[in-house]
């Protein structure tokens, strides 16, 4: 199974990154990709392998050795990316805890993900037309127009051949072994990926989502919404959810291993260092205001506390940085 592209239309990256805001710079088959720290003063350490082939397929994968992160993008209509994470820690992806045995197959919709330990994942990302030439999709209703996900658990085989063949396509790309955009490896890829199509009707079943994990998801989607209006609190979860402020605080506790007001700050904090890293311009009062702290003293200490440096020194060092750029 081969698709044909131009020899020359194809292009291999790496990169290393120390700060999570960078890292999800280096996937640009997201929109809107974001990725907040959600424990204190935790090293960051992410690196992305990717080969993108004539604007067809983007083979990627990508490593985070840091604990807790929460990524939040949303998965283009014209695209549709295959993703199988690996973590000490099952991970938490749109509600449902998933690890090697699962992968996870959509377009046109939201992708929520929470690692709490280090995570590799691995991903083939397809433009949704070539995906409907190269492979049968019978088991796939409408999804000409549609947006999808499918959590799919295939057999042990296709599983492992799927992570050796990914991974030996990229370290050959890499060391510039067989320059053809479509390698020996990357076909046994495309293999495994109707492999895993064909265990759509399977009788292999993923839990569905628990309670707890379903007042997470949504609890975060909402706030996402309204992160830069102050106002919304703890009680608007509350409310929003029709639960009680017990239940929400249990919830996040047991999925998370954190309360909701610190997931809420964390991610407030973490969307003002966005905000300071990606515009010069921005200045941290800005920052601070548009992600919902309306106490400069109050955002400052709380920014120090958990990213280790006060507001102003990331501008200074970012500023000094730029110059020698």
């Amino acid at each position: 199974m081969a698709m044909h592209a131009p020899q020359n239309d194809t292009r291999f990256r790496f990169m290393e990154s120390h700060d999570a805001f960078e890292h999800a710079g280096g996937l640009n088959e997201w929109d809107d990709n974001r990725y907040h720290q959600l424990e204190k003063k935790a090293h960051f350490h992410g690196a992305i392998a990717s080969h993108s082939i004539a604007g067809k397929v983007q083979v990627t994968r990508e490593t985070m050795d840091s604990p807790c992160v929460e990524q939040i993008c949303h998965v283009p209509l014209d695209s549709i990316v295959i993703v199988n994470v690996r973590s000490e820690e099952d991970v938490l992806l749109n509600g449902r805890y998933v690890n090697a045995d699962t992968f996870h197959i959509s377009s046109g919709r939201s992708f929520h993900a929470v690692a709490k330990a280090p995570i590799e994942a691995l991903m083939l990302t397809v433009s949704k037309a070539a995906f409907l030439e190269t492979f049968k999709t019978e088991a796939f209703l409408n999804i000409e127009s549609k947006p999808f996900e499918r959590f799919i658990q295939p057999s042990t085989d296709t599983q492992i051949d799927f992570e050796l063949n990914l991974k030996s396509h990229l370290s050959n790309v890499c060391a510039g072994i067989g320059q053809a955009p479509f390698s020996s490896n990357l076909d046994k890829v495309f293999s495994c990926v109707q492999e895993i199509l064909d265990f759509e009707s399977s009788t292999r079943f993923v839990v569905p989502p628990s309670t707890r994990t379903y007042i997470v998801e949504k609890s975060c989607e909402f706030f996402a919404r309204h992160v830069q209006d102050e106002d919304i609190g703890v009680l608007d979860l509350c409310n929003h959810l029709r639960i009680s402020r017990r239940t929400l605080q249990y919830s996040f506790e047991d999925v998370l291993g954190m309360t909701p007001l610190n997931y809420v700050r964390s991610v407030r904090l973490n969307t003002a260092r966005k905000l300071l890293m990606s515009s010069p311009q921005e200045t941290i009062q800005g920052a601070a205001l548009d992600a919902g702290f309306s106490h400069l003293g109050r955002f400052s200490k709380y920014y120090q506390e958990f990213f280790g440096e006060l507001p102003s020194q990331t501008v200074s060092r970012l500023g000094a940085h730029r110059r020698h750029h």
